[in-house]
């Protein structure tokens, strides 16, 4: 997938024009590419729409006219583009109980590193983003990229069922991809 630009964004007066219709359409996006993965981990995979919303929306919220700060957003949030042979997402801890977040994000250490895709028998490790784990303590939200080898890509092509999941200790699960999320991901593939 192609980098984003600042030539990408569009300034503000535009971006509030078209605001309705963009959070619209990102919606039914942002749904067919989230994955609940139990009852508190969710992955939402990234594409070039998602973070040009993204860097959108920071700039609308934070009132940016200035090509500098615009920079800075695309910086920031430019690497959650994947590259046409891997996949973003972004992992997020769901708990809406607050005392219950706090006594399970200890528990949930180095959650970012046990996410895996699995095609056929082939097993594919997230890397998750540095700093966003404390030796007692993990972040709701963390950055992952999938690096897929070519037999992973051509298993996805052939349809092989697609599973995702954690192997950590305090949140082990697997399960299948819907079909749409399976199209969306495949779609990103060498785009």
């Amino acid at each position: 997938m192609k980098s984003l630009e600042l030539s990408d964004l569009l300034d503000l007066v535009q971006y509030e024009k078209q605001r309705q219709a963009v959070r619209a359409e990102m919606m039914e996006i942002k749904a067919r590419r989230r994955l609940p993965l139990n009852g508190f981990l969710t992955l939402l995979f990234e594409n070039r729409r998602t973070v040009w919303y993204q860097v959108q929306e920071m700039a609308r919220a934070e009132r940016m006219v200035e090509d500098s700060a615009l920079q800075g957003e695309l910086d920031t949030y430019g690497p959650l583009v994947p590259n046409g042979s891997e996949w973003k997402a972004t992992l997020y801890i769901e708990i809406p109980e607050e005392e219950l977040l706090k006594k399970m994000l200890p528990t949930l250490v180095g959650v970012e590193h046990s996410i895996f895709a699995r095609v056929g028998g082939l097993e594919v490790r997230a890397a998750g983003e540095e700093g966003r784990s404390r030796e007692d303590y993990t972040s709701t939200v963390h950055y992952l990229t999938f690096t897929l080898p070519a037999e992973a890509i051509r298993r996805i092509r052939a349809g092989e069922p697609l599973y995702f999941g954690s192997k950590h200790a305090a949140a082990a699960c697997e399960v299948e991809a819907p079909g749409l999320l399976r199209e969306e991901l495949s779609g990103d593939l060498d785009s």
